[in-house]
């Protein structure tokens, strides 16, 4: 055979295969990027979870608050107001031990002349001192607080704050929390995905803040809201997991 021939008859199969040839390299490249497509899904929820709680320390802090413009007589109205208090705080099933008494602050208020610039002259002399209690027993202390008023009422100066309510176990809770949380993001991406096959393993997970809110309330933070002021709270968790899903 010449080589002419030898030549054509190489070209007329390079000729009829090069089509089988491209359609199974395709066919080849199309199904390995169907498994590299289908290896990189995933799937990315957010869990919540949450627990009403309620306060199991309490703190109150009230200041006596006089003002005369003799310091002496100033003072004695503080002393006869601080005995009034302690004795209104001994009547609530308050010891002495469990109530801290503040320093005595003592400032000035100078009059002011005819074109409204302060002066040497003292006008009046503000005798203060802060008392504050804290208790386990939230109940006792709401009670008391509420009692700031009477106490106003019957001529005691007292400047109150409203009552600080705390939850002391929330670092016992956390890990439940983080489970139950963690538990509903399963189930929501299980959901999502059209079944627990279609769910594949954990790819990522991470914490997010913590909330303490109070009861019936929608309030949120991105530092993580805390709320101090409401004796019925409610904690809330939230995670955001991330799986794989698997073919089917």
């Amino acid at each position: 055979m010449s080589t002419a021939r030898i030549n054509l008859f190489w070209l007329i199969i390079f000729t009829l295969t090069l089509p089988i040839a491209v359609v199974f390299s395709t066919h080849l490249a199309r199904k390995s990027f169907e498994r590299v497509k289908m290896d990189a899904q995933t799937v990315t929820v957010k869990g919540y979870a949450e627990l009403p709680i309620t306060s199991d320390r309490a703190e109150w802090s009230t200041k006596i608050v006089e003002r005369n413009g003799d310091l002496a007589e100033a003072y004695a109205a503080l002393e006869r107001d601080r005995r009034a208090l302690i004795q209104y705080l001994d009547e609530q099933g308050f010891d002495s031990d469990v109530v801290t008494l503040g320093p005595v602050g003592i400032s000035e208020l100078r009059r002011r002349d005819t074109k409204g610039n302060y002066t040497n002259d003292i006008e009046v002399y503000v005798v203060s001192q802060r008392f504050t209690i804290a208790s386990d027993d939230v109940q006792r202390i709401a009670q008391a607080a509420r009692g700031a008023g009477d106490l106003i009422r019957g001529g005691i100066n007292l400047d109150s704050d409203a009552p600080t309510y705390l939850y002391t176990k929330l670092d016992e809770k956390k890990l439940e929390m983080l489970q139950q949380a963690t538990d509903n993001a399963r189930e929501r991406a299980v959901r999502l995905v059209g079944g627990d096959p279609r769910l594949g393993p954990l790819r990522s997970a991470s914490q997010g803040v913590f909330q303490i809110t109070p009861a019936f309330s929608n309030e949120v933070s991105g530092g993580g809201y805390n709320d101090t002021s409401s004796l019925d709270k409610v904690i809330k968790a939230v995670v955001t997991v991330e799986y794989a899903i698997n073919e089917q």
